[in-house]
């Protein structure tokens, strides 16, 4: 069997409230495919990408089987996997299916269709030599703290400040006991970087573009529809 040396979990199970739309975000068709399939691309092309384990709300998987089975399958998707109420816990859920000769995992949103190759390759580079690394871009913004009254409290200074993106790229091993530390908590992560820094581990930053978004408001489609002609 051919060694799964990079893993790609690529989570597409979340509700979608803010966009509006009557399909979950990364089944909303920019020209004539839907969001995820640009995604899938970016990783399927990379010669260490050995799997990629699509994740998906319960209500999509009998969907996403039926209309894209062999399609997925073209792009390495060698698993469909039902999500969990939070994204934590649909990770979890993922982390079971991984192929037993996997050592590097790359968890990386379906929404964000933008990731350049050179990111990734950075990524797994990172990760091989730190356990453990993500994709950020520096902040620009002045960013302000306030009270419950939104009154300033604080300017917070910016220049030790990083807006966390995706891929990020973990050792097996590290990855599952971090998360088997947080499987039954009530705690909320945003991140699954945050759950490896919360195990004690430390967690490396690989420099990315302003571009790589995370498409969650229909603003963020229309500028995701103009990107993705340049790319």
């Amino acid at each position: 069997m051919m060694k799964a040396d990079v893993s790609v979990i690529m989570p597409a199970a979340g509700l979608s409230l803010r966009m509006g739309a009557n399909v979950r975000k990364p089944f909303i068709m920019i020209g004539e495919k839907p969001i995820f399939f640009y995604t899938l691309e970016k990783f399927s092309k990379l010669k260490r990408v050995k799997e990629i384990i699509f994740v998906v709300n319960e209500k999509d998987r009998s969907t996403v089987i039926e209309k894209w089975s062999d399609e997925l399958k073209a792009y390495k998707v060698t698993k469909i996997v039902t999500g969990g109420e939070r994204r934590q816990d649909s990770i979890y859920n993922a982390l079971a299916h991984l192929d037993s000769h996997t050592n590097i995992i790359l968890i990386h949103d379906a929404v964000r269709p933008l990731i350049k190759n050179d990111e990734i390759e950075a990524v797994i580079k990172s990760t091989e030599e730190k356990g453990a690394a993500i994709v950020a871009s520096p902040m620009k913004l002045t960013v302000k703290k306030v009270d419950s009254n939104l009154e300033i409290v604080e300017t917070v200074p910016r220049h030790d400040l990083w807006m966390a993106q995706t891929p990020q790229g973990f050792k097996r091993d590290l990855l599952v006991n971090a998360y088997d530390k947080i499987k039954d908590t009530i705690d909320e992560f945003t991140d699954d970087a945050e759950v490896v820094e919360k195990a004690g581990h430390t967690v490396g930053i690989v420099s990315g573009s302003y571009d790589n978004i995370k498409i969650t408001t229909r603003e963020d489609l229309k500028l995701a529809e103009l990107l993705l002609v340049k790319y």
